[in-house]
């Protein structure tokens, strides 16, 4: 089993470390974000929009990193605030309030996700969020 404090400080200094690079753009601090993920990471969501309870969205820290930098997730439009932070196991679950903001206006909503470390490494993660009229993906 990991140690609680050692997993659970790494999935807050990497939730702290996505939110600087979605708001920096930067390429130096999205690379910055390897250091915590394994390379073969694999991301799945729960979602009314999936077709199987646990959808893989994206396989490696490549297609990860790719994804956090799309348009839709730059901190303009989209933020997160850590509501609970819990640990069982492997896992780390995390629940946020996450705030999308596009021409529709404001969206709020929340989400989960469930981090799998191995030592040391973020090796998955498991998210749902309540869609609440958010457009898919």
């Amino acid at each position: 089993m990991a140690d609680d404090s050692s997993s659970i400080e790494l999935v807050r200094t990497y939730i702290a470390a996505v939110q600087r690079a979605r708001a920096s753009g930067d390429v130096d601090d999205f690379e910055a974000l390897r250091e915590f993920l394994a390379p073969d990471v694999v991301i799945k969501v729960a979602s009314p929009w999936t077709d199987q309870p646990w959808h893989v969205m994206h396989r490696g820290a490549d297609a990860l990193i790719a994804r956090l930098q799309a348009p839709m997730n730059k901190a303009t439009s989209l933020t997160t605030e850590n509501v609970t932070v819990q640990q069982a196991g492997d896992d780390v679950y995390v629940e946020q309030v996450s705030t999308i903001v596009d021409d529709d206006g404001s969206h709020v909503s929340m989400v989960c996700h469930i981090f799998s470390v191995v030592d040391g490494l973020i090796t998955g993660v498991r998210g749902y969020r309540n869609e609440r009229g958010i457009p898919p993906g």
